[in-house]
């Protein structure tokens, strides 16, 4: 009876799973055409068509092609990512798992149990990428991105050069690699990862580049984010306030307009010519308090310092990632949205405040209250979870590169601590590099 229970059971999941699929391929190809036809995505009397559909069983998920009316694009599809998800997502189905019938108990239950399995419902979580290649693709995936992603080992060995982690898609793991791609801009709302992620980038390159790599980090949320980098041999200055803010950066144009008549004395077009392995990174954490500073002289001259880092910083060398968790017109300087090559993009509050930063709307629309989740830009889009980094792994990774040393006020120029033996003592001396 057993047998005959299981073999029942087994046959009636083979085709319960048959059906879903099939019929699961058919109510979303329908759903995706009639969420365009109510957001208004047509031209007259001309609609989107399905041209092909292929399910792709490993990865778990459908690809749509679809024939788009001319005078529409991609963008028109991407700003009503949120009703197409919804949509997909906007009931319950019946899932039965095999697996489950191994579990009976043979009492008089029985029939319950098994009623439990055939009636088992799960809530959907369908997630979409779009992109476009003559045709408008979507893929639908049955399954969403994991919520969470932790930094570690095994992590931090898929990355090398000046590489960072940017996170997983729902299909492959992205890097983004700042010989590329010079310039990154960060926006998001407090406690949605922006900061976790700059912590995240500072310890790699560290990690990865400890001979090479030079930091000024400025931090205007009161030092505390970068407090535990302020002693790597690495980090030049810290700065937490306005006049350090200043001091830094007039200090980093001084030498970048040196660097420049170096480089045109002997002739190098960029620092890749120059055959020179430094990259100096200045990060900036809330941009918007630069926006802020009471002074208007202060205010202009550092916008205008950092707008020029932006301008012709990267073939010399400099590297810039701007963050805030204020994207407006007003916070980020001219260059910088001129000259940004890739950002990364967390929840914001509205569309307005996605289109300074991407361009178009849609960080609004990512998941409430799940850190980590992201849309990466750079010449095309796509949807992240960013590892979640660990103050104890930082501090592991950084330990070896902490260096004693006497530090100068609202200066980016770096000290270096010299120990000298005498008679079982240690004097320490402090040279200006």
């Amino acid at each position: 009876m057993l047998f005959e229970i299981l073999t029942t059971g087994s046959m009636l999941g083979v085709l319960g799973t048959s059906y879903y699929y099939k019929t699961n391929l058919n109510n979303d190809a329908d759903k995706i055409l009639k969420i365009a036809e109510n957001c208004g995505l047509y031209k007259k009397d001309e609609k989107i068509r399905l041209y092909r559909r292929n399910f792709n069983k490993e990865k778990k998920f459908t690809e749509y092609a679809f024939k788009i009316p001319l005078g529409l694009e991609l963008k028109d599809f991407q700003d009503k990512y949120g009703k197409f998800k919804d949509g997909l997502n906007n009931r319950s189905v019946r899932r039965i798992i095999l697996k489950d019938f191994k579990n009976l108990k043979l009492d008089r239950t029985l029939p319950m149990q098994i009623q439990a399995i055939l009636n088992n419902r799960v809530r959907q979580n369908k997630e979409i990428e779009m992109e476009y290649d003559g045709m408008l693709i979507m893929r639908v995936y049955d399954e969403g991105m994991p919520a969470e992603m932790h930094y570690d080992d095994e992590l931090l060995k898929k990355v090398k050069g000046w590489e960072v982690p940017i996170g997983v898609t729902f299909k492959e793991f992205v890097i983004h690699d700042f010989e590329g791609l010079q310039m990154l801009v960060i926006a998001g709302m407090t406690r949605y990862g922006k900061t976790v992620f700059l912590k995240n980038a500072i310890t790699t390159l560290i990690n990865n580049q400890p001979e090479n790599v030079k930091f000024t980090l400025i931090d205007l949320k009161g030092g505390l984010a970068f407090s535990r980098f302020m002693a790597c041999k690495q980090v030049n200055t810290v700065a937490k306030n306005c006049p350090e803010t200043l001091a830094a950066l007039e200090a980093i144009h001084r030498e970048l307009l040196a660097r420049q008549e170096h480089f045109l004395a002997n002739g190098w077009e960029d620092i890749g010519e120059a055959g020179w392995k430094e990259r100096h990174f200045v990060v900036i954490d809330e941009g918007a308090e630069i926006a802020g500073f009471e002074d208007r002289e202060e205010r202009l001259r550092a916008t205008h310092l950092i707008g020029e880092i932006a301008r012709i910083g990267a073939g010399l060398g400099y590297r810039l990632i701007f963050a805030t968790q204020y994207p407006t017109a007003d916070v980020f300087p001219r260059q910088v949205k001129a000259n940004t090559s890739a950002a990364l993009c967390f929840k914001l509050k509205n569309s307005t405040q996605s289109l300074v930063v991407l361009d178009r709307a849609g960080a609004e629309d990512l998941p409430v209250g799940l850190k980590g989740r992201a849309i990466y830009q750079t010449d095309r889009e796509q949807l992240v979870q960013t590892p979640f980094i660990k103050n104890s792994f930082i501090d592991i990774k950084i330990k070896p590169h902490i260096n004693f040393r006497a530090r100068s006020e609202g200066t980016s120029a770096p000290f270096k601590a010299t120990k000298e033996e005498e008679g079982g003592s240690y004097i320490t001396k402090f040279e200006k590099a």
